[in-house]
């Protein structure tokens, strides 16, 4: 059995590391896709009717291309986090984040919708501002300073 300060320093690198960048960007990406999926499908359903000249099947697709470019982006950089060129990603998950806090006020007559983009941008701002270092690794921050 283990000294109380043995016991509450593994507690606490477990819970230093519960979170990370890439925790939030997948909650984010996950919100993203399910909130895609509903709204772009109630708008493609009450605009397909209204474009002259096109056909139904022509609408779905165009919709369905124009809705998934930014989740797809979203997902790249997901997948990014960790690797070389991380910060580019992070920079592009914060950008989309404040416009997902900006255009989350366009939405304010839905309250589902309204909350579902400002937690998006919560959790992508939040992507960008944590540190994996410090988080994923405690032990490499101590041997840097002991160095």
């Amino acid at each position: 059995m283990g000294s109380k300060d043995e016991v509450f320093e593994v507690e606490s690198k477990v819970k230093m590391k519960l979170i990370s960048s890439k925790h939030t960007a997948l909650a984010g990406n996950i919100l993203t896709t399910i909130l895609v999926a509903v709204v772009g499908t109630m708008n493609i359903q009450n605009n397909l009717y209204s474009y002259a000249g096109f056909s139904p099947l022509e609408i779905i697709v165009i919709g369905l291309v124009a809705m998934s470019v930014i989740p797809l982006l979203e997902w790249i950089a997901y997948f990014r986090i960790g690797k070389r060129g991380e910060k580019w990603w992070k920079a592009f998950l914060l950008v989309v984040g404040i416009m997902s806090l900006l255009r989350s006020f366009t939405s304010i007559n839905n309250i589902v919708v309204f909350l579902a983009r400002i937690v998006i941008g919560v959790l992508y701002i939040a992507t960008f501002i944590i540190k994996d270092n410090a988080v994923a690794n405690p032990d490499n921050n101590q041997k840097k300073n002991t160095e």
